[in-house]
């Protein structure tokens, strides 16, 4: 079978990505581990990090990995969801791992599966054939949803972390934030070094908190400030590994700002009219109330525009009330997250915006500059049609 009909075969799964039940869950980590059994458990061997949270994880994901790429370390890196590319998951040293090394893992955990495990355990398991086929030193594993009953939380981790809690998923993880808490702490493993940057969590695991006061001698510039606290919590685990730590936090500091970039994360761009355009997948309300500040401040002076979309499980109303009025001569548009089938309906929500609707996701004519966010999917949507 070519990559293309193997990765078909994965979708095929049950994928509570997009699953359009709002408390599509699967409580049980069993098909992960007996299928992982079955594949003769590389997981189990390797040195791997396993980071959580409400926001911030993928963030700290990528730091974590560039600096351990930047101190000679071959890494693995797995992140979800991807943005304009499946491939962008599965990372090995920094690239897309090749398709030969794909088509291998796939071949092997499509003979190994029984047909009750999802498209996240099959992707997840194929993560990590490719990262223990092509030698890589250390696997960073971003978990999907949660992380208690994850597919990745399979891993026993020489690190684990949890990078915040906020009221995201909690129609799943909820309803409240304690329970929200007590599945992201789930990763946190006996002998792991566990960190997080949010106190009291409810575990019985030993954890040390970060607090975003500790000081951090690499000062990113970023215009959103938790991008800044992402870094600092990322370069005191590194800082702090059982494996080439310090080597690794020194080479972090040492990359350049186009070396820290991560895809989606306050990403400019140009579209071929010359419209400049800012494309940040956040989507919670404090980090939507975080672009909007750092988009209004950066762009006083020019004439600016708002392209938001969103799931059909947010609060639109309370977010609509936390985000506030847009400024005079700011506009808004409101359109579907790409082909997500969770997407918020724009007649819906536009009102409550003061936003006019796109019918289909594009650039809409007019602001010097626009912002594109709310949405992963839209983002990925948007970067897919400028490149």
């Amino acid at each position: 079978m070519s990559l293309s009909q193997l990765w078909k075969s994965i979708q095929d799964r049950t994928d509570y990505e997009k699953c359009e039940r709002p408390r599509a869950a699967r409580f049980s980590l069993e098909s992960m581990t007996e299928l992982m059994d079955r594949l003769g458990n590389p997981h189990l061997v390797a040195k791997t990090i396993h980071v959580a949270g409400s926001k911030g994880k993928g963030s700290v994901c990528h730091f974590l990995e560039k600096g351990l790429r930047a101190s000679g370390l071959r890494t693995g890196l797995y992140t979800s969801p991807h943005l304009t590319s499946w491939k962008e998951r599965i990372q090995v040293n920094g690239s897309s791992a090749s398709d030969a090394a794909l088509a291998d893992a796939f071949e092997q955990v499509l003979a190994a599966s029984v047909g009750d495990e999802t498209f996240f355990d099959l992707l997840t398991a194929s993560a990590f054939l490719v990262f223990n086929s092509q030698a890589c030193d250390v696997w960073v594993v971003e978990t999907g949803l949660g992380g208690r009953f994850d597919s990745t939380n399979v891993l026993k981790p020489m690190t684990a972390v949890v990078t915040s809690i906020e009221g995201e998923h909690l129609d799943v993880l909820g309803p409240t934030l304690k329970e929200v808490a007590l599945e992201k702490a789930g990763i946190f493993k006996v002998g792991s070094q566990n960190w997080s940057a949010v106190p009291n969590l409810p575990t019985e695991e030993e954890y040390v908190v970060w607090e975003n006061e500790e000081a951090c001698p690499r000062k990113l510039g970023h215009p959103q400030e938790h991008m800044q606290e992402n870094y600092g919590l990322a370069r005191a685990v590194l800082e702090a590994l059982p494996l080439a730590g310090v080597a690794a936090a020194k080479a972090l500091d040492e990359l350049t700002p186009q070396q820290l970039q991560i895809p989606g994360r306050w990403q400019k761009e140009e579209t071929t009219a010359g419209q400049t355009v800012i494309l940040d997948i956040a989507h919670s309300e404090k980090s939507l109330t975080a672009v909007l500040q750092a988009f209004r401040e950066q762009f006083k002076d020019s004439s600016r525009g708002v392209l938001l979309a969103l799931r059909d499980d947010k609060d639109v109303v309370q977010l609509a009330k936390s985000l506030g009025p847009a400024p005079e001569g700011e506009r808004w548009w409101v359109t579907l997250a790409g082909d997500h089938p969770r997407s918020a309906e724009p007649a819906k929500i536009a009102p409550l915006f003061g936003a006019q609707i796109l019918s289909a996701p594009s650039f809409p004519e007019g602001p010097d500059v626009l912002l594109v966010t709310g949405s992963t999917y839209l983002v990925g949507y948007l970067l897919s049609q400028l490149s």
